[in-house]
């Protein structure tokens, strides 16, 4: 027993992320937590978009979205998490005021003068919400990707990581090979298989990744956010999901009625798509963000905070 304990303890989390930076694209910028790994691209001037990713991937997520989206006249801007990609893992708790937090900070240092349209992809989905309720002036609209929040069910193996000591000691010890089993879910596309399994398993042993994860497992509202979107809802922001029906990862809850939490919302059920729509489906998804964004009925109020 005591060997399984110093394996784990000794487990290859050996990257430091400052060392990775010098040839990272974007740009890193001083929050009041802590490092932040940011692309900002298109005309100053264009209306921001703000894309949330995940709970376990970095910003290199979104793909070709960040692209597109600069090509057709926003200015978007991605960003890695705390504890995520190339920002900074600080010792503290991750949860909904940290990430409100560093994304307060970040808009300031970037000077957004106007409100934003949210991105989220599935973890970034509460975290989104959680922004939207604290900051109403500060959002235009909300898309989500693949929503975190609807009650996947959990192994025993994720029951026990929720425990304090034993749960810490079995993510240090399996937890790389429980995230990698995780991404045949992503995706039925065997080339988006290998583009993900390629940048995300070099993420696993970046130092302070898997004390972040388990902290952001533990102190966020994944398994039921049910309430919080609802809430969105009710704020009369245009709202809109973007969901792949063949999305394992956060898959789509069975007798799915979206009117009867998000009466207002606008729903789009991707059928052959899965856990990333703009990478399953480009086209489609494109289509329909591009056309949602364009809406001319979202709020322009803003009152900086």
């Amino acid at each position: 027993m005591l060997a399984l304990i110093w394996l784990a303890f000794q487990h290859r989390e050996r990257a430091e992320v400052d060392s990775l930076r010098d040839k990272a694209p974007g740009r890193f910028v001083r929050l009041s937590d802590g490092v932040t790994h940011v692309l900002d691209l298109g005309p100053r001037d264009g209306e921001v978009v703000l894309l949330v990713p995940g709970a376990t991937l970095g910003l290199w997520v979104w793909h070709d979205l960040p692209l597109t989206l600069s090509n057709a006249g926003y200015r978007v801007i991605a960003f890695d998490l705390y504890g995520r990609g190339l920002s900074d893992r600080p010792y503290t708790t991750y949860n909904a005021d940290l990430f409100d937090r560093q994304i307060v900070d970040l808009l300031q240092e970037l000077r957004v003068p106007q409100p934003v349209s949210l991105v989220g992809l599935a973890f970034g989905c509460p975290i989104s919400a959680n922004f939207v309720l604290r900051h109403p002036d500060a959002v235009k609209r909300v898309c989500f990707f693949g929503p975190d929040g609807f009650g996947v069910v959990m192994t025993g193996m994720a029951k026990l990581v929720q425990r304090r000591l034993i749960g810490d000691f079995l993510f240090r010890l399996i937890g790389n090979k429980a995230l990698i089993a995780r991404l045949p879910g992503y995706s039925t596309n065997k080339k988006v298989l290998t583009w993900l399994e390629a940048n995300y398993t070099p993420d696993l042993d970046l130092k302070g990744f898997k004390r972040a994860l388990l902290s952001s497992i533990r102190n966020m509202p994944i398994h039921d956010a049910r309430d919080l979107y609802a809430r969105v809802d009710q704020t009369g922001k245009p709202f809109m999901f973007i969901w792949g029906r063949e999305d394992h990862v956060t898959p789509i809850p069975p007798r799915f009625d979206p009117a009867a939490i998000f009466p207002r919302a606008n729903m789009h059920l991707l059928p052959r798509v899965g856990h990333l729509p703009h990478v399953d489906a480009p086209e489609a998804t494109n289509e329909r963000l591009l056309a949602f964004l364009r809406d001319d009925k979202a709020p322009v109020a803003f009152a900086a905070k």
